[in-house]
């Protein structure tokens, strides 16, 4: 097998890049471009790889190297200062750095895997410690896991499976106190004159969601001076890309976010990823539940929440799926 490294923002993508992650069926955030802009704007240096087995693609592979960034801000594509673990991780998602071509077997798998892993360390050198294959579901370690591998739970991730026929009965399968809540506070949007509420809307104002992006991931890291906003770009390719929309509540008057998330498409439904809110209100719980009730509405199989906040997804009928960390030191 052949294994192609490259930086986005720092190069074009391998020839066939974006039609083998299109033919999966792989989350927008997969595209060339959208790396490129992830890339740009991310304090650590991201990496791709495309794996070639006869000429033909057959995986293909992306993450980030280190942990903690050197400079809060952005340096040129691919520059790492400091030695680190290559974590395989698809960046500003929920979503795994890995995507195989359907009909490859696990043992092809598993090759397609340790060629890149191989390929990273020759590319990046002694800087590369070794890989962290991030977001790794049980069926997953059979190609991750081996001998003198690690590999370790992690948060699990939340899946909201569509086994309702309409809203109405997704809600009277509540908990009596969770419904009448969720109820009164969709009443009190719906009357509420200042705000306006979105769904499925397909672009989004880029500078607005980068800041309420910032400000949210603040709030839930010790380190806030050290967050830095995506990039105005970076909304930009996505209000592009048919595969991401948007579920948000508008100011009336001027027509920006206060609260917003970002849904991808992907081949089990739907995914949940970046998200952003001024602070000033609660308004995520009414965006799971327009969610939901869109989901219901055309019948998307499952939306997937992603990890942390469990118990306040589980209220919502999310259930948890284990994930892992597999590390393959050098």
């Amino acid at each position: 097998m052949r294994v192609e490294i490259f930086t986005p923002g720092g190069g074009p993508a391998p020839d066939g890049w974006d039609a083998f992650v299109h033919s999966l069926g792989g989350p927008a955030l997969w595209d060339g471009a959208l790396l490129e802009a992830a890339a740009l704007g991310s304090p650590r240096p991201v990496y791709g790889g495309l794996v070639r087995d006869a000429g033909e693609p057959v995986a293909a592979f992306c993450g980030r190297l280190g942990v903690r960034p050197v400079l809060r801000r952005y340096r040129p594509a691919g520059r790492a200062l400091t030695p680190g673990w290559f974590q395989v991780h698809l960046p500003n998602s929920f979503g795994a750095g890995r995507l195989y071509a359907p009909g490859l077997a696990p043992g092809g798998r598993r090759a397609a895997t340790r060629a890149f892993e191989r390929a990273v360390r020759r590319r990046l050198g002694a800087r590369c410690l070794g890989v962290l294959h991030l977001d790794a579901e049980a069926r997953d370690l059979e190609v991750l896991g081996g001998p003198l591998r690690l590999t370790r739970p992690t948060a699990p991730g939340l899946v909201l499976h569509n086994r309702w026929a309409s809203t109405d009965a997704y809600l009277a399968g509540l908990p009596r106190a969770r419904r009448r809540r969720l109820t009164a506070l969709r009443q009190w949007i719906d009357g509420h004159a200042g705000l306006t509420v979105t769904t499925g809307l397909p672009a989004i104002d880029p500078v607005r969601a980068g800041r309420l992006d910032q400000l949210t991931r603040m709030k839930h890291t010790g380190r806030p001076a050290g967050v830095v906003p995506l990039l105005p770009v970076y909304f930009e390719r996505l209000n592009a890309h048919p595969g991401a929309f948007y579920f948000a509540h508008l100011d009336s008057g001027s027509g920006l976010p206060v609260s917003f998330d970002l849904v991808l498409r992907t081949p089990d439904g739907w995914a949940t990823t970046v998200t952003g809110s001024d602070g000033a209100r609660d308004l995520y719980f009414d965006l799971y539940l327009r969610e939901i009730d869109r989901m219901i509405a055309l019948r998307v199989p499952a939306l997937a929440f992603g990890p942390g906040m469990a118990r306040l997804k589980e209220s919502f009928g999310a259930t948890a799926v284990a994930r892992y960390a597999v590390a393959a030191p050098f």
